[in-house]
């Protein structure tokens, strides 16, 4: 199977506005949106740290258009459902590099502050919740904490399970906007009782959602 293009060979870096997040960051801002149900437009100004100069029209616009077509690459690959969808922090063959899913993380977040309330109610959900654990050894949070000797070696299993969460919290996404069609275009894997769990807990299968 291939991989889908990296994020380097997307994006131009000739017309890539260095006013925008970095592309990493951006990334994980877009990839954010599409799995936060019912945005409004108003995550297209969270595109930039710092709302650019509003009077230069051109190069807002070509600002806007580049990164909603990244947007609709991530949406395109989100619809290959897993395993065909790969964030571009991974590397296909190789151990996510923590700085990069780091990097990523911190768009990520960014669009997860778009609607807190919709990211807290799911934190409730034992389901749920347990994509945000995936995440949560990734994102920065300024303080200094005391890690596990192992640490490091759960982030490597974080990395690994990401991406088939990532499609499944996709997938909640699109039921919350009742948004069937599209939901019936990402292809839905057949899971073993002893496969990895779907919803990213890292416990098997047949011992998480099939134990309902």
């Amino acid at each position: 199977m291939t991989s889908s293009p990296s994020l380097a060979a997307v994006l131009n870096p000739q017309s890539w506005d260095p006013d925008l997040l970095p592309p990493l960051q951006m990334d994980g801002f877009l990839t954010g949106t599409l799995l936060t149900p019912n945005l409004d437009v108003k995550w297209v100004a969270y595109l930039w740290p710092k709302l650019p100069d509003l009077a230069d029209d051109d190069r807002l616009k070509n600002a806007c258009t580049a990164a909603l077509a990244r947007r609709k690459a991530i949406e395109a690959d989100l619809q290959k459902g897993w395993p065909g969808y790969h964030p571009s922090f991974c590397e296909l063959g190789s151990k996510a590099d923590h700085d990069k899913v780091r990097e990523w993380m911190k768009g990520f977040w960014k669009a997860m502050k778009l609607d807190p309330q919709y990211w807290s109610d799911l934190a409730e959900d034992e389901h749920t919740a347990t994509f945000l654990a995936l995440i949560t050894g990734f994102l920065e949070i300024g303080e200094p904490i005391e890690e596990r000797d192992d640490a490091d070696e759960i982030r490597d299993e974080h990395a690994a399970l990401l991406p088939r969460a990532i499609v499944g919290m996709r997938k909640l996404a699109l039921l919350q906007e009742g948004n069937v069609a599209a939901l019936r275009s990402i292809p839905a894997t057949k899971v073993g009782r002893n496969d990895p769990c779907p919803c990213g807990s890292g416990k098997k299968f047949k011992r998480c959602c099939a134990a309902d």
